[in-house]
């Protein structure tokens, strides 16, 4: 590094880009030059350990660059500019760009375009006088947009640090990789002998815990604190067995040598000892050996509820191995985790991929998920409609597989319209979707009964906004009828549910004048809204309020 300066960069970012700014810091100081290259150039440091500065806070409530973040400005060689939708509207942004301007030329600066086309993204500060900096695309593929960024900060062309950093990586892993998993397969082992857990035992004995719990809630005598106890059990269980199948799915995608061997540790020794193996094994840093194993690790991570790590190595499969399963697998992930920006980013890659139907309607049927969370309702509704018109082709050729997915299509396209007060069409999709969810209940009524409820109620709301009070009445009623049932399998899966029907029905009595069924229900909803609130505040309390406010308003004769 330039010994007149004390940083190699100065990332500028808006922090609603904090995600992308932190992997970009951690790929440059992490990253390890090729020793070909600093033989070649001896000016080359040898590593980027902290060569990066990136202020981590916010700025909101100052009116002037502080002299730490401008002396910063002034020591770093060069200035790396986010360019996203958030940061061209970041006056913060704006004022070190056009800090760092006055005391660096513009050779000097970077822009790493993490969403959107250039011209809309690119800071005002970076397009005065026609000047155009260096703008790297990363929304194709990080990794190659991380080497280039490297390679701008280092002064080397880019198609020579790719390959020799190819060839380097293969070079120490021939070296190493032999002696490395020697001795930590012999750690393994001996970690292997003493430990009790087995992962397959494990599923089984998750499998006999839930039989067991299931068969206690069927009986008739059980008080309701003891069902609910039992329901929340049984819950924790059900979630641990379905991460536990889905990282088990994964060993099965992934074909190599060193999946079998994390996979046979995994069974006897658990998530831990599969982890070690996985770490210990070496492949190159560009392959699909390599992504595969980040995402399997991604997954044993989940099955730890580390979420921070899932999130790591779910980055460095992606940005190696970008295919439709890693990526949509990661898209999942994101929603679940709320990163709907993130999200929508990877989802619009992949929409330019040439995919198959099935895998191009998941796609957009995400898309408009993630769209009607950002509030933009006309994208959300045209993802949707070719989400359907992909899954409609789909379940006339094959409606075992595929009525599922169209169901779900037309119950979102029912959400979306009731959300733009388009009532009379969102009945429409939320009718079709109940049809063919009473389809699925006749080949399956234990899996599919829950998702009938919904569509009644759904239903039963858009008739109440239609003001027809019969017919919401109707599939309310009919609703809290099944989900009354439901809540013997499982109290903890099915009290939300349960309270917001009857919440709902309530409100109903309320419009049409009967007060006295109007507080029965509301005094139901509000005990299992409590229960909720009690276990869960952030999920439930705002609930609670509202059936609590209801209830208080209905005795003060107000309606």
């Amino acid at each position: 590094m330039n010994e007149t300066y004390t940083y190699k960069a100065f990332i500028s970012y808006s922090h609603k880009d904090k995600a992308f700014a932190s992997w970009l810091q951690r790929g440059i100081e992490n990253y390890t030059i090729p020793r070909a290259l600093r033989e070649k150039y001896p000016h080359l440091p040898t590593d980027l350990k902290r060569s990066v500065f990136r202020d981590e806070e916010e700025l909101a409530g100052a009116s002037a660059l502080t002299p730490v973040l401008e002396n910063a400005l002034k020591t770093s060689e060069k200035l790396i500019v986010i360019c996203s939708v958030d940061s061209v509207m970041s006056s913060w942004v704006e004022k070190e760009i056009v800090f760092f301007k006055e005391v660096h030329d513009d050779s000097h600066i970077v822009s790493i375009i993490k969403e959107g086309e250039v011209k809309e993204v690119l800071s005002k500060a970076l397009r005065e006088e026609g000047v155009e900096p260096l703008a790297i695309d990363a929304s194709m593929g990080r990794k190659k947009a991380l080497v280039k960024v490297i390679a701008t900060l280092l002064g080397v062309d880019f198609p020579e640090l790719w390959e020799r950093e190819k060839k380097e990586e293969r070079k120490r892993l021939w070296f190493k990789s032999m002696i490395v998993v020697t001795f930590l397969l012999l750690g393994i082992y001996t970690y292997v002998q003493y430990t009790a857990i087995s992962s397959n035992k494990e599923l089984d004995g998750l499998n006999t815990q839930i039989s067991k719990i299931e068969y206690r809630l069927k009986r008739s005598t059980l008080s309701k604190g003891e069902a609910y106890r039992l329901g929340e059990r049984l819950k924790v269980l059900s979630d641990m067995k379905k991460r536990k199948i889905d990282t088990l799915k994964w060993f099965g995608l992934f074909h190599s040598s060193v999946a079998k061997k994390a996979k046979k540790l995994y069974d006897k020794g658990g998530v831990d000892a599969a982890l070690a193996l996985l770490e210990s094994s070496k492949s190159v840093a560009e392959d699909t050996v390599y992504a595969k194993k980040n995402m399997l690790r991604a997954k044993l991570y989940i099955e730890k509820k580390d979420y921070a790590e899932a999130t790591r190595f779910y980055e460095k499969a992606v940005m190696v191995d970008a295919s439709y399963e890693n990526v949509y697998d990661y898209v999942l992930f994101l929603m679940q985790e709320k990163q709907m920006k993130e999200a929508k980013v990877w989802l619009e890659t992949l929409k330019t991929y040439d995919l198959k139907p099935a895998e191009s309607a998941n796609v957009l049927n995400r898309l408009g998920i993630v769209y009607r969370h950002l509030k933009r309702y006309d994208e959300a509704k045209e993802m949707y409609a070719q989400a359907l018109a992909l899954r409609q082709a789909l379940a006339r050729e094959n409606p075992d597989k595929y009525t599922l997915d169209l169901a779900w299509t037309y119950n979102n396209l029912g959400v979306l319209y009731k959300k733009i007060n388009a009532l009379h069409e969102a009945k429409e999709m939320h009718e079709k979707a109940f049809s063919l969810r009473k389809t699925l209940v006749e080949k399956d009524a234990k899996k599919y009964t829950f998702y009938v409820t919904c569509s009644m109620h759904n239903l039963g709301e858009l008739y109440s906004s239609l003001k027809q009070t019969d017919e919401a009445k109707k599939y309310f009623e009919e609703s809290i009828k099944i989900r009354r049932k439901l809540l013997t399998q499982n109290p903890k899966k099915y009290l939300p549910a349960l309270a917001t029907s009857l919440n709902d029905l309530a409100k109903l009595y309320v419009d049409t004048n009967k007060p006295d069924k109007a507080r029965e229900l509301y005094e139901e909803a509000l005990s299992y809204r409590k229960t909720l609130a009690k276990e869960n505040p952030q999920a439930f309390t705002a609930a609670l309020k509202e059936t609590q406010k209801a209830l208080d308003t209905l005795a003060k004769g107000v309606q």
